[in-house]
């Protein structure tokens, strides 16, 4: 009795680009030498000729790995040729990347990543400089200020007693006529602050552009507010003050109030100015004295 030996699974050759199956190693040769599979290898290049029968499964083949130009993607490199038979025009087209590519790819990404981080840090650090510089600047200059103000200017007039004590005359009045409301009282308030000493004037600037204002009254010295309240006061008070001056002007030239006069005009003229004069409402016209009177209190920088 003679055993019987178990028959040997045969080894399959497998072209999966054509589809071809053979036991027999020079079938398989003649195959790959055939012009169909070398035609079919050059639409579908980057493919592997000779794979197992039944490689395993990787997720990779669970995927749609080919791909056409066209946007069509297919499971299987066979579906992917049979496209493309079909569509002579349209082109396999490589998805993969390799090992190294991919590396350097990651790499590369990992370095733009690390120095947008690294600006990112130092466009920071330097924005908390600029800030704690700023912060610095502006505490020094209030502290210098107010020891200006505070110290040196200890003794300065307050806003009060320096309009009372403006000895305005008549040229003042006669001035204002010819100048203008504004320019007329601009030029009283700047006169008589510029004739006294720096650090007894009752009104300070350490801003022009802003108009930024600090005022004596009340023996102490406090930053004007925005509605620059205690100035205007102090403008109407002395324009008033001014206006007091008309009937000395009419003692000088008594016939000022006839249409005949040569003085009658200038009388007329002095009369409307005293007044606020024409155009601008009042706020606007005392805002520009204030600015006017702002450019010449300018505190000078080196000396604080």
């Amino acid at each position: 009795m003679t055993d019987i030996l178990p028959q040997k699974n045969p080894k399959k050759f497998n072209c999966d680009i054509c589809d071809f199956v053979s036991s027999n190693k020079k079938d398989y040769g003649r195959h790959i030498m055939t012009p169909k599979h070398q035609n079919t290898a050059k639409i579908l290049p980057n493919t592997d000729v000779f794979t197992p029968k039944n490689p395993k499964k990787t997720p990779d083949d669970l995927s749609y790995c080919f791909n056409c130009d066209c946007g069509n993607k297919y499971k299987h490199r066979q579906s992917l040729f049979n496209h493309i038979k079909k569509y002579p025009n349209h082109q396999y087209i490589n998805t993969k990347l390799n090992e190294s590519e991919l590396i350097l790819t990651l790499l590369n990404q990992n370095n733009q990543l690390q120095n947008q981080i690294v600006d990112l840090c130092k466009e920071r650090n330097s924005l908390a400089i600029n800030n704690t510089n700023g912060h610095i600047n502006s505490h020094n200059k209030t502290f210098n200020l107010n020891v200006f103000l505070n110290e040196h200017c200890k003794d300065a007039m307050n806003i009060t007693d320096f309009v009372d004590s403006l000895k305005l005359q008549l040229s003042d009045l006669e001035n204002m006529g010819r100048l203008g409301y504004v320019e007329g009282i601009s030029s009283i308030i700047v006169k008589n602050l510029k004739e006294m000493d720096i650090h007894k004037r009752p009104v300070h600037c350490s801003d022009s552009k802003r108009e930024v204002m600090y005022i004596k009254d009340e023996d102490k010295w406090e930053k004007e507010n925005d509605e620059k309240i205690k100035l205007r006061k102090a403008i109407k008070k002395i324009a008033h003050n001014n206006s007091k001056l008309i009937p000395k002007f009419k003692e000088k030239h008594p016939d000022c109030n006839k249409s005949d006069s040569k003085f009658a005009d200038q009388y007329n003229k002095l009369i409307i100015e005293a007044l606020g004069g024409s155009g601008d409402n009042e706020a606007e016209k005392e805002d520009k004295i204030i600015k006017k009177i702002s450019k010449e209190v300018i505190i000078d920088k080196s000396i604080i």
